[in-house]
C-alpha cells in the first residue's frame, strides 16, 4: 500500500473513557477530526490532544486538518470546537442543521460569527464528493440531528458512527445503517465491556417515581440535567406518564425545544412553561444549572442512558460483519468480569472481524 493509499486512525480523547471525543482519521492525503469533545475529570475541563498528529509526524501543519465531522450536540462531541477553530481558521465543519442549532445555543459564549463561517449543514444521505473520496451522512438515533459518517476511500468503506442508538428514543427513531459492506467500522460503544448491562429504563423510571412522589406531597420538584436534550427527552417522558404535571422550562431547554420544533419535532404542551420567577407547588422545573437548596423543593439529578447495552453492540457488530471493528468511548468494565464484544464474536463461526480497542493517542494503520 502506498503512503497515499493509508488510513491512519488515532483517538486525541475518547478512546477507552467517556469524555473529549475526537478521532484522528488519514485517508491518504486527506486528514480529518472525527467529532471534537471536552471531557471533564476532578471538577477540570479538559480538551483532546489536538498536537498529536503533528507531534506523531503525520501532518507538518495543524492546519493541514482539513475537515472535522460532528456526530451530535452533545459537549462531549463537540465542545472543543471553538478552541479547535481557532487553532485552525481553514477547516471545514460538517454536521446537520439540527446538530448545529442546538450546539450554538450550548457553546453561545464560545461560537464567534467568524467560526460559523466554517460550518457546513449536510443532511442525511447526501454526499460530499471528493478526489478519490466520498462521504456520506446517515442518521444515528440516539438525539435528534446525530449523524454517522460513510467514507467510501479507495474501495474501502470506513463508517463512523459517533453515538448511536438501535432502538427509537421519546424524541427520534433508531439509527438507519448504510445498507452496504463495511470494511472498517468505527464504534462509539460505551457498553461494549460491560456484558452485565442490559438497558431497562430502570434509571429513567426511578426519576419518574421520584417526580411522581414530590407531586404526590404537593411539593416542588427541580430537575438537574447536565445535557439540553436529556431535558427536553425528559419533558416527553414526564408528559407521557405524569399527565397534566405543571412544568417550568429553564431558558437554555426551551431554546432546545424550539430548534426541535423547528424541525416538526412537537414538544410543548398547555402545561409546559418558561421558567419565570413565581412557579406554583406542585410542580416541575428542569434546568441545565445546578440548583440552590430550597425547603419546598425536592431536588432529581436527572442522568440516564441513550446508549445501546452490550448484548445490542454484539448484534449490530455481528450484522455488520465488518473485517476491522475500532471501538471507542467504552470503559472499562467496574465489575471485573472481563468480557468483552471481542470475547464473544470469537466465537462466532461466521464473524470475520478483528478487534482494535485503541488507547489514547495510539495510532493503528487500518
Amino acid at each position: 500500500m502506498s503512503r497515499n493509499d493509508k488510513i491512519i486512525f488515532m483517538p486525541l480523547g475518547g478512546a477507552q473513557e467517556v469524555g473529549a471525543s475526537c478521532y484522528y482519521l488519514k485517508l491518504g492525503k486527506y486528514n480529518f477530526l472525527l467529532d471534537c469533545g471536552t471531557g471533564q475529570a476532578f471538577g477540570e475541563i479538559y480538551s483532546p490532544y489536538f498536537d498529536a498528529p503533528v507531534k506523531m509526524g503525520y501532518i507538518k501543519d495543524f492546519r493541514q486538518i482539513s475537515h472535522v465531522f460532528i456526530s451530535h450536540a452533545h459537549l462531549d462531541h463537540v465542545a472543543a470546537l471553538p478552541e479547535f477553530l481557532q487553532r485552525n481558521e481553514r477547516a471545514t465543519v460538517y454536521m446537520t442543521d439540527l446538530t448545529f442549532q442546538i450546539a450554538e445555543r450550548q457553546l453561545t459564549d464560545r461560537l464567534s460569527i467568524s467560526m460559523k463561517e466554517n460550518i457546513s449543514r449536510v443532511s442525511f444521505m447526501q454526499e460530499i464528493p471528493m478526489k478519490d473520496l466520498s462521504i456520506t451522512f446517515h442518521r444515528a438515533g440516539h438525539i435528534p440531528g446525530a449523524m454517522m459518517t460513510l467514507f467510501n476511500f479507495d474501495g474501502r468503506k470506513i463508517l463512523y458512527t459517533g453515538d448511536y442508538s438501535t432502538f427509537a428514543t421519546q424524541l427520534v427513531d433508531a439509527a438507519v445503517f448504510p445498507d452496504e459492506e463495511i470494511d472498517v467500522l468505527i464504534i462509539c460503544a460505551v457498553h461494549a465491556r460491560h456484558s452485565m448491562y442490559v438497558k431497562n429504563d430502570e434509571a429513567a423510571r426511578k426519576i419518574l417515581n421520584q417526580i411522581r412522589q414530590s407531586i404526590k406531597r404537593r411539593r416542588k420538584v427541580y430537575c438537574h440535567v447536565n445535557q439540553l436534550s436529556k431535558g427536553v427527552e425528559l419533558i416527553t417522558m414526564i408528559n407521557k406518564f405524569l399527565p397534566k404535571t405543571e412544568i417550568f422550562i429553564g431558558d437554555r431547554i426551551l431554546g432546545t425545544i424550539h430548534c426541535f420544533e423547528e424541525q416538526y419535532i412537537s414538544i410543548m404542551t398547555p402545561n409546559t412553561h418558561p421558567l419565570r420567577n413565581f412557579v406554583k407547588s406542585p410542580s416541575v422545573i428542569l434546568s441545565t444549572y445546578p440548583p440552590k437548596p430550597r425547603r419546598d423543593t425536592d431536588i432529581v439529578t436527572c442522568n440516564f442512558s441513550l446508549h445501546d447495552d452490550f448484548h445490542s453492540v454484539v448484534k449490530l457488530v455481528e450484522k455488520i460483519n465488518p473485517k476491522i471493528c475500532v471501538v471507542v468511548h467504552s470503559p472499562p468494565d467496574k465489575t471485573a468480569t472481563d468480557t468483552t464484544i471481542e470475547q464473544i464474536l470469537m466465537r462466532s463461526p461466521d464473524s470475520q472481524t478483528s478487534f482494535i480497542f485503541p488507547e489514547y493517542c495510539q495510532p493503528f494503520e487500518l
